[in-house]
């Protein structure tokens, strides 16, 4: 399923994409808040990279990754390329290594949303098949529009091998998929929801202050537990968004579910790794610093075939620099 999932280390569920859906919805809080990110007229533009290290105790998996974001008034371009490297063999003679490619478009004309969405997961990304990407072009339109709530409907296609038959016996690539994006925004809360193959919830508690809470689920599959995606902090920010310097950097503590999945070329070849873990970051905007415990962790093949891969710990790097662009002068 098509997921709207950005890889930023502070707050990406993000991958949830949440550009246009209403007041206090924004692509990416990290970049969002950063007054020289973002633009009030020209584009922005920001290469940025990350490194994470997963060490369990039967399995490491390295991740380097290297990006780019371009942010304008009402625009928002994201391409994003990751390697995955297991250091430990794999079932089945699994290859040890995997690449993530993500593209999103999200731009906004009036009241009309704009969406499209690219991404693969797999051992031989685009080239693999239908199997290995996914894709998902839609339109929406903010059928209401007040000073604390926005609602935006629509819908569109999506691209991908869906489990679906066509007549021939080959898979059926297109199907139709809504688009459902809610905000709200207050001094007590900011919420949001963006919909288009499974729910992406977004929370913020106390939005204004420097000490807030923040709450992201995502659920695309329904098997188990496991499918239910999601991250809480407690953060402080050094500054409050009305501050001069803008609402910059902080720390925070946290709990979060995470997986990190492929689709094999081979046929109904899989493999999911997924774990729960306690973190802390430093958020320095534009270098940001997580780490913690990991546990619980579970290797899947197949969608059906879970083994533990123990407990450890993970750490994560990212660093982002805008260049040119006109941002607001503060």
């Amino acid at each position: 399923m098509v997921r709207t999932k950005v890889f930023f280390p502070v707050a990406l569920i993000a991958a949830c994409l949440m550009l246009g859906a209403g007041p206090a919805v924004a692509a990416d809080p990290a970049v969002a808040a950063d007054p020289a990110v973002a633009a009030d007229s020209g584009l922005q533009v920001i290469p940025l990279a990350q490194y994470q290290l997963l060490s369990l105790e039967s399995q490491t998996l390295h991740s380097p990754g290297v990006g780019v974001v371009v942010v304008g008034e009402n625009l928002l371009l994201v391409g994003l390329y990751s390697q995955h490297l297991f250091t430990q063999d794999l079932e089945s003679d699994y290859p040890d290594t995997y690449h993530s490619i993500e593209m999103i478009a999200d731009g906004a004309i009036a009241r009309h949303r704009y969406l499209g969405v690219f991404k693969s997961e797999s051992d031989r990304p685009v080239v693999g098949g239908l199997r290995t990407f996914q894709a998902a072009a839609v339109y929406g339109y903010e059928v209401l529009q007040q000073p604390h709530f926005s609602l935006v409907l629509g819908g569109g296609f999506a691209v991908s091998d869906f489990g679906i038959d066509g007549p021939g016996g080959d898979p059926w690539p297109i199907l139709p998929v809504p688009l459902i994006r809610a905000g709200w925004e207050s001094r007590l809360l900011n919420a949001n929801l963006d919909f288009i193959t499974g729910p992406n919830i977004g929370l913020t508690l106390a939005p204004q202050s420097r000490l807030r809470a923040t709450m992201d689920l995502r659920v695309d599959k329904l098997r188990d537990e496991r499918d239910l995606i999601f991250e809480g902090a407690l953060v402080y920010r050094f500054f409050t968004p009305e501050h001069p310097v803008g609402d910059l950097a902080g720390v925070a503590v946290g709990i979060k579910s995470d997986i990190i999945e492929f689709n094999l070329e081979a046929e109904n070849e899989s493999l999911e790794l997924h774990y729960y873990a306690l973190f802390g970051t430093v958020d320095l905007t534009l270098l940001t610093l997580t780490g913690g415990y990991a546990f619980d962790s579970r290797m899947r093949y197949r969608e059906r075939d879970a083994m533990s891969a123990g407990d450890g710990w993970f750490i994560s790097v990212s660093a982002l620099y805008p260049l040119g662009g006109t941002g607001n002068d503060r």
